[in-house]
């Protein structure tokens, strides 16, 4: 015998040995093992408290001499080469078990689980496979399930202890976020170098099983390239495969996909996949990185791969590469550039939700590409085109439809402005907001003429506009009545409901609009924008005239018309307060000094906090806010995202009023027109402002139609005249970024919002506002799936698509006429029915049906239909409550990485006044059925 052909003794192996001689009786001995004699560790040690000596004998006399040991140790342990038939009787007397032994690794490596049985083929009863992963257990593992041990069982172990993977991970998707962890592959590579390779094999072997049609491929890349290529090799396989929607979308020469595929099964080491697999690791690879934290690593490797792999002419096909954005742009533009042409909004919108699609969108967003911001925008104008519009007849008209259409229209107008990128939109978003601005410039001259003949003095009669004066009586007063049961029967006791009044300086209805948004997605559930339940026309009112705040904000605060800066404005706001007995003690109206008194450490400046938690004695507290109004002397409006955070204080005053439970009223003074370069300035007449003039020699025969006179009480220059701008380019002072004074409709609406925090208090007399987005802001709303074309269904075991097929807009039949923008009306999808259990009732019927829902769904306006919803619902009761996302994305019509988001929308509806019935937990939605139906009254 020779040591060629016995296996080395390990530490793990002598250490089980001797648990089993322990088990059996023996306190200490002397062990005779058939093995190399060699020993790389220390020879003498201590186990469970006792003595151990290893003795290598490569003779029968060096057996005899390690003998002599047996009374100096507890445990002699000899590592020997002879035969059994070579050591003579008188050293076999001496041995503990009478014989030499064997290095049986199962008994050991079933003692190690607990087991009394191991799987058939456990570790393909390789007994060098079952040392090594005695070695690499390193005598620590969980009992093995029933007394049998499996090779899931050993290999989860080994898994868990070596390398992070959990044993509820063995599913290519967790492989895949598992894989883009470097410190895990770290882990990996370590104990691949240090195991056996002989359990290593066996190791691939196993997961490969495991990971159904994907194994081989995973494995193959995990062998050659290591397990951080799994993601960035799959980025590519998934754009080779023919099969997905965006291989329609984005076609190439058959000859361009072979070369690519035939490179990638080079990197491969030659193994051929199938169109199956190609999908299937393409789509698990591209849902791995959907999220919102991914590894720059493993999208940079992608990127490297798809270079090396001569893949750019397919990059477009990707939702998640960086590079695939601007291909798919420069489609949406040149389809956009057609529809402009055709009338025809089909191709475009099928191209924008291409680029929706890609996880770097991110519409709406703060940090959305500079394209995708200016495609967005004009996509809405076009939409917007498309649609009819009247004209107004009343000031109240004008200012209800500039509150909820033409202010999103100005702010999509900005989101273009600033420009594209790419060639072809940055040509088409300028010929759109063109004609927009034209068509624009003409509201806003009939809106200047109606308002120097109806709105220089007070109206009165159902036609009556708002008036900034009137907002402190119209507004904010309803909203401090007491609540029921509270002492006394008037406002006059300090049972008053708490109002905080936040004005901001200078805030267009365009950027309102986006504040109470980020408001209500930032901070949802908690705030919730409300209206008045009886009264209509609430959202907006008129400003004074001029439109600056020496005079209009002067007006709001005093609740009268007044001009006067703030000495004024405080004095006027406590008359206000204290003829209506709202006035307590202490400061109740701060401005910008008194704002930016913040202490080191704090958000809002001590008497800030100190009067708005103080809803005793001081009912009604107003804050004013001039970062918009500063802004435009110093900075550029155009194309900035206005939110809550934008504002140095209103995040701390929202949290603040939140506490104490104070209703917020969040009002301009002034809105603003921002400058646009395009021409030199105006000059006429002398530089009082910006955006007006003096009256004095004006001849209205001989206005300019870009100036408007008015005359009257409302007017509060001195004379009660003045010539205000009309046009947005018309400015008569220096060049600043922005502008206030004039006559247009985005300097003369005062956006109103009304903020409660949690449940709306039922004697405020408020109810949820429905969402102000105008419908032409969105695509149209999600097709269920019924509707769509069927995709052919993947390869057994495989997962499925990630990719929602798209969305085919309808082409338009009706003749179109020469003008830009005349597009006809837009297709609807028609009704799909929800699903109709088998047999008794439709309880999810009746839910979509009840008068909440239909309350919820009328205020949130989720964009998917209610028959998407219901199967939803269905689905997910029918699945005990549970479905995975990509599963839930299928149903809901959007690409998987989108899923979380469009769940979380729909959350808002479903979990009514803050019963959380619907929720998704990272990988799968979850439903409680039995509360959402308690919650929406549908008996079981």
């Amino acid at each position: 015998m020779t040591t060629a052909v016995l296996p080395e003794a390990d530490l793990a192996g002598i250490r089980n040995l001797i648990g089993q001689l322990r088990g059996k009786g023996h306190s200490h001995g002397v062990i005779a093992l058939a093995a190399a004699p060699v020993w790389s560790g220390d020879h003498d040690f201590e186990l469970g408290g006792q003595s151990v000596r290893v003795r290598t004998a490569p003779s029968v006399l060096a057996v005899r001499d390690a003998l002599t040991d047996r009374t100096q140790v507890d445990w002699v342990v000899i590592l020997t080469d002879r035969s059994a038939a070579e050591l003579p009787a008188g050293i076999l007397e001496h041995l503990a078990t009478g014989r030499l032994s064997n290095l049986d690794p199962w008994p050991a490596l079933r003692g190690l689980f607990n087991a009394s049985r191991q799987e058939f083929n456990l570790l393909a009863l390789s007994n060098d496979a079952a040392r090594a992963a005695l070695r690499d257990l390193d005598g620590t593992a969980a009992p093995a399930p029933g007394g049998v041990l499996t090779n899931d069982h050993l290999f989860a172990a080994l898994a868990k202890a070596h390398f992070g993977l959990a044993p509820a991970e063995y599913t290519p998707h967790h492989v895949a976020l598992w894989s883009m962890d470097p410190a895990s592959t770290a882990r990996f590579q370590a104990w691949q170098d240090r195991t056996d390779s002989v359990l290593l094999a066996q190791f691939y072997a196993w997961i490969e099983g495991r990971l159904g049609p994907l194994g081989p491929a995973f494995v193959t890349v995990w062998r050659s390239s290591g397990p951080a290529q799994l993601v960035p090799l799959g980025l590519v396989a998934a754009l080779v495969s023919d099969g997905s929607a965006a291989s329609v979308a984005f076609p190439v020469s058959r000859d361009t996909t072979v070369k690519v595929r035939t490179l990638l099964e080079v990197e491969l080491g030659g193994r051929t996949l199938t169109e199956g697999q190609l999908a299937a690791w393409g789509n698990t690879a591209t849902l791995a990185v959907a999220g919102a934290d991914v590894p720059g690593h493993v999208l940079r490797r992608a990127e490297d791969l798809v270079r090396r792999l001569q893949a750019e002419p397919l990059v477009a096909r990707s939702d998640v590469l960086p590079s695939a954005l601007a291909p798919r742009v420069a489609q949406f533009a040149s389809a956009l550039a057609a529809s402009v042409e055709s009338g025809d909004l089909a191709a475009a919108e099928n191209a924008w939700a291409d680029v929706l699609a890609h996880r770097s969108a991110r519409i709406d967003s703060p940090d959305a590409p500079r394209d995708v911001r200016v495609g967005a925008a004009a996509l809405r104008l076009v939409r917007w085109q498309r649609r009819g519009h009247d004209t107004p007849a009343t000031l109240a008209g004008w200012l209800d439809d500039y509150r909820t259409e033409l202010s999103w229209v100005d702010a999509a107008v900005n989101g273009a402005f600033v420009g594209a990128d790419d060639p072809t939109l940055a040509a088409v978003a300028h010929r759109i907001v063109s004609a927009v601005r034209d068509r624009r410039a003409v509201s806003d001259r009939q809106f200047a003429r109606l308002l120097a003949a109806a709105g220089v003095n007070r109206g009165t009669g159902p036609q009556a506009p708002l008036l900034i004066e009137d907002v402190l009586d119209t507004v904010v007063r309803p909203l401090t009545v007491p609540r029921a049961g509270a002492t006394g029967a008037s406002i006059t006791t300090p049972t008053a409901s708490p109002v905080l009044l936040v004005v901001a300086d200078g805030m267009s209805a365009a950027a309102a609009n986006e504040v109470v948004a980020d408001a209500l997605r930032r901070h949802r559930p908690q705030w919730q924008e409300c209206q008045f339940a009886d009264v209509d026309g609430l959202h907006a009112a008129l400003a004074a005239l001029p439109t600056v705040t020496e005079f209009s904000r002067c007006s709001l605060l005093t609740g009268a018309l007044a001009a006067g800066r703030q000495d004024r404005e405080r004095t006027g706001f406590a008359s206000w307060l204290q003829g209506h007995s709202l006035r307590g003690s202490g400061q109740v109206l701060f401005h910008k000094a008194d704002m930016d008194a913040v202490s080191k450490g704090h958000a809002l400046a001590v008497d800030v906090r100190i009067a708005v938690e103080d809803t005793k004695t001081r009912p009604v507290v107003a804050c004013v806010l001039n970062d918009i109004d500063d802004a435009l002397d110093r900075s550029d409006p155009i194309g900035t995202s206005w939110t809550t955070a934008s504002f140095k204080h209103l995040d701390a005053l929202l949290s603040a009023a939140a506490n104490v439970g104070r209703t917020v009223v969040l009002v301009s003074d002034h809105g603003h027109v921002v400058e646009r370069r395009e021409q030199p300035s105006a000059q006429r007449g002398q530089q009082i402002s910006a955006r007006y003039r003096s009256a004095d020699g004006v001849d209205p025969a001989t206005l300019p139609a870009d100036e408007v006179l008015v005359t009257g009480p409302r007017v509060l220059t001195d004379t009660h005249q003045a010539v205000l701008a009309v046009d947005e380019q018309l400015r008569y002072t220096g060049l600043k970024a922005g502008y206030h004074g004039g006559a247009t409709l985005a300097e003369a609406v005062i956006p109103i919002a009304i903020l409660v925090n949690g449940a709306i208090p039922p004697h405020l007399g408020l109810e949820i506002r429905p969402t102000p987005m105008p419908t032409w802001w969105e695509p149209e709303r999600v097709v269920p799936p019924e509707s769509r074309p069927v995709a052919a269904a993947p390869a057994a075991g495989a997962k499925p698509a990630v990719s929602s097929p798209r969305k085919k807009a309808a082409s338009k039949a009706t003749e179109q006429s020469d003008t830009l923008f005349d597009m006809g009306t837009p297709a609807t999808p028609g009704p799909v029915a929800a699903p109709v259990p088998t047999g008794g009732r439709n309880r999810v019927q009746e839910l979509l049906g009840s008068p909440l829902f239909l309350q919820q769904y009328n205020t949130f306006r989720p964009r998917i239909d209610t028959p998407v919803i219901g199967h939803l619902l269905q689905a997910l009761i029918d699945g005990n409550g549970r479905i995975p996302l990509p599963r839930a994305a299928e149903i809901l019509g959007v690409k998987a990485f989108r899923a979380r988001q469009t769940v979380a929308a729909l959350c808002q509806v479903i979990n009514a006044d803050g019963v959380v019935a619907l929720s998704e937990n990272g990988t799968e939605v979850e439903l409680e059925a039995a509360l959402m139906f308690e919650q929406y009254e549908v008996k079981p």
